[in-house]
């Protein structure tokens, strides 16, 4: 599965690339993000519009499989989730995701990125309302079958939307499964940049691009 992201962009340039009418919180060039941390997510509020805030990895219970990440082919298959994707959609922005495998004692770790810089991966949140009253805001990541990139490592990958699709993901409303379910393709790997992070036996990623330097 995804075990991190990184989410460097600055609040400026998320607010043009998914046109945001409100920043509530963000937290901005955080190299690695994990799971039971606080994530970046932007959801469409019906009168205020499109929304930043910050979210915790991992629906309640976090004990779950799919509480950080839900694998579509079961998205439709659990009724639990039947509110959730018809009305509680967002987008996770990030600007790179990490997978790791291990061969024998090595360890490989790969960082991948969108070649267009900034992406949307596709999410589901929820509110999770204690008996004292306070409210906690959580969100999972979708996750959708992998491609010839990171197919050696694991058989899922985040689910990256297409530009053209966000709209139609964040936007509050029933819509039918198999709408839903074409937004979640696994992305062309010739899109993306792949950089093994130490190890050894990782000849068989084509570099594309040089070893980003983040400052």
């Amino acid at each position: 599965m995804c075990e991190a992201i990184a989410i460097t962009a600055q609040s400026s340039e998320l607010t043009d690339k998914f046109e945001l009418d409100n920043i509530l919180l963000y937290i901005a060039n955080r190299n690695e993000v994990t799971p039971t941390d606080t994530i970046s997510a932007i959801f469409e509020h019906k009168e205020t519009g499109r929304i930043l805030d910050e979210f915790r990895w991992g629906m309640v219970p976090y004990w779950a499989k799919d509480s950080v990440h839900m694998d579509r082919s079961q998205l439709f298959h659990k009724p639990i989730y039947e509110r959730i994707v018809q009305k509680q959609r967002c987008i996770i922005p990030c600007n790179g995701f990490y997978v790791t495998r291990t061969i024998g004692k090595e360890v490989h770790r790969l960082k991948l990125m969108m070649r267009s810089g900034t992406f949307a991966i596709a999410g589901l949140y929820d509110v999770f309302r204690q008996a004292s009253g306070f409210e906690m805001r959580t969100c999972t990541m979708m996750m959708t079958e992998a491609n010839e990139l990171v197919s050696p490592y694991q058989p899922l990958m985040p689910a990256i939307l297409e530009p053209e699709a966000i709209g139609d993901w964040l936007h509050r409303g029933n819509r039918p499964p198999y709408e839903l379910h074409a937004m979640l393709c696994p992305m062309d790997e010739l899109r993306m940049i792949a950089i093994p992070l130490g190890g050894t036996g990782d000849e068989e990623v084509e570099l594309q691009a040089p070893r980003t330097e983040w400052v």
